[in-house]
């Protein structure tokens, strides 16, 4: 699957100037006069033992006088830094190429859906640079997170695009380590948080998802720096333009809505040290007052669609469904009180009278006044037509993503084997071959545990003719073919070609006979192979009746589809052998 890592990257006025009113709000912008976390990220990914993905760097800043200067300054880190992929510096300019495109093909009603100012937007934009790059999966980081995991990317693709008990795999949230080695909030509980428990919420979240088996669970969260994103998903679902933060959470409330599944990894975690957090703390908690107003509005303004599934609060408890209820403007107004006599306690009356404002504004402003569903959904429809552009589009575009090509790719070898399976992908990946479509969970276990999973590289032989026929291999990923020495020119002739799904070697089920195959097996590219012994599977077939006549008449029809293709294939030949002039002139 080729996968794209998208990196945001933030950055400010001066250190000495600070954020101005007018500028775009985040949580952290690095001044520009100051080196920020960006190049620490891109060192620890040298880490990684799975390389083979492009890196997208995004330039976001707070004022636009300053895009240049972040441009330049975040093209000097990566070529300090000198990543182990081919990385890509997207900017405002770049993105000023890309409207050009959209306007001149009289597309301009789709362009306020690329900007890089705002969270949310700037997700999306993610999502669209990765999608101009041919992606089939995203890896969403940030950057101020540290890699510790050598497998963080083999962990990211594991499960992702496949099937788990019948569910797809839509979406992977893995999670964030504080300084400390644990999951929780790395934050100093205080006394206006008391009614405002949004830490403790998310800590019972994080405790029933993260901890414990199984390794996979669907999840009400996800965190913005960590998410891996099918192309089924991010070609459907964008992220919500209109919503003032919290922008992570909000997509799987979204997802869901669609019918798309994201679960949590609970082995997929990356550090995360995050900078101070500069604004003030009445301005955060008026974000955070916004954007619940904005997501509960959503689950109460919806309706039914064709193909779309009815969301309420508490499937997202204990977080966030905790802040979408009926008593949301309680917590806000006792937890703004209290913020507010603590302010004034410290003789910051500007702050207290800004506080206060937050419970003036909950009546008076923040229910959203239009319907956000219906405007989501016309967002989703935008979404989809800007990506149609695009499909239409890619040469253009294409060479706009070519300019930001600033690190070239660092080939690894074609022949690398790949990376093993774990037991619980393993499982994921077959649940959906055809072989096992008709045994449950249990009995694909079982076979699963008698099966030897070996990976073999290109070009490797995996049976030859000659050896003995004595087990079923089933092909878990990449392609094999089958060859055979032609009798007279003594050249290797390919007789057919097995992908994923497909297997060889049931005729040693059928037969008491031990049997020599006639032809060699040779992986075409990267494969692995399930392989189960005869004396294996008629073990489990004597202890699962059931399942032995379910698979045994699958088997028995795919021998009898091949007869039928083999005497289809000589009854051809034969015909082009006979001379038609003599039968026609019998006739």
């Amino acid at each position: 699957m080729k996968t794209v890592m998208v990196i945001p990257t933030y950055w400010g006025r001066r250190s000495d100037e600070g954020w101005q009113v007018g500028d775009q709000i985040y949580d952290h912008p690095t001044p520009i006069d100051k080196e920020g976390t960006l190049a620490r990220t891109l060192e620890s990914m040298k880490i990684l033992d799975n390389k083979d993905f492009d890196l997208v760097i995004l330039v976001a800043v707070t004022a636009p006088e300053l895009r240049e200067e972040a441009c330049n300054k975040v093209k000097q880190i990566v070529q300090k830094c000198n990543p182990p992929v081919a990385t890509y510096v997207f900017a405002n300019h770049h993105l000023d190429k890309i409207k050009k495109i959209y306007d001149t093909n009289g597309q301009d009603n789709l362009k306020d859906l690329l900007l890089l100012e705002g969270y949310s937007n700037i997700r999306n934009m993610c999502l669209y640079t990765a999608f101009l790059l041919k992606a089939d999966v995203v890896v969403l980081i940030d950057d101020d997170e540290i890699f510790e995991d050598s497998q963080f990317m083999d962990k990211a693709h594991e499960f992702i695009g496949g099937r788990l008990h019948g569910q797809t795999v839509d979406g992977v949230a893995g999670y964030y380590l504080n300084k400390y080695g644990n999951y929780y909030d790395d934050v100093t509980i205080e006394p206006w948080m008391t009614f405002w428990n949004r830490f403790g919420s998310k800590s019972k979240a994080f405790d029933k998802i993260i901890r414990g088996k199984p390794r996979l669970k669907l999840t009400p969260f996800a965190f913005g720096g960590c998410m891996i994103i099918h192309r089924n998903l991010f070609t459907v679902v964008p992220f919500d333009p209109n919503v003032p933060r919290g922008e992570d959470i909000d997509y799987v409330i979204n997802s869901r809505m669609f019918g798309f599944n994201f679960f949590l990894d609970n082995q997929l975690a990356i550090k995360h040290l995050p900078p101070a957090k500069n604004h003030p703390v009445w301005q955060r908690l008026r974000q955070d007052i916004y954007r619940f107003f904005y997501e509960r509005a959503k689950i109460r303004t919806q309706y039914e669609q064709p193909n779309m599934i009815m969301v309420k609060a508490e499937d997202f408890d204990p977080y966030p469904g905790e802040f979408l209820k009926d008593d949301l403007e309680d917590k806000i107004f006792k937890t703004n009180i209290i913020l507010a006599l603590d302010y004034l306690s410290n003789n910051k009356i500007g702050d207290c009278k800004a506080t206060i404002k937050n419970i003036y504004l909950t009546k008076y402003d923040a229910e959203p006044k239009e319907n956000v569903f219906e405007k989501f959904l016309m967002a989703h429809d935008r979404w989809e037509q800007l990506l149609s552009f695009a499909d239409e589009n890619s040469k253009e575009l294409d060479a706009v993503m070519e300019s930001c090509l600033i690190q070239e790719e660092k080939t690894a070898s074609k022949t690398q084997p790949p990376k093993t399976y774990t037991y619980e992908r393993l499982l994921l990946k077959i649940s959906d071959l055809p072989f096992f479509r008709s045994l449950n969970s249990e009995e694909i276990q079982h076979i699963s545990n008698i099966g030897e999973l070996k990976k073999f590289k290109e070009n490797e032989t995996i049976v030859r003719e000659g050896d003995e026929d004595n087990a079923l291999y089933i092909i878990i990923s990449g392609t094999a073919k089958i060859m055979k020495k032609h009798k007279a020119t003594q050249e290797m002739v390919q007789l057919a070609e097995l992908k994923k799904g497909e297997h060889f070697g049931e005729t040693s089920l059928f037969t008491s006979k031990s049997t020599n195959y006639l032809a060699d097996v040779i992986a075409e590219e990267p494969t692995e192979v399930l392989i189960i012994s005869k004396k294996d599977l008629m073990e489990f077939f004597a202890k699962n009746h059931r399942s032995s006549v379910k698979l045994l008449l699958y088997l028995m029809k795919k021998l009898n589809d091949r007869l039928e293709d083999l005497t289809e294939m000589y009854t051809n030949i034969r015909m082009k052998n006979i001379d038609l002039s003599k039968i026609i002139e019998k006739i």
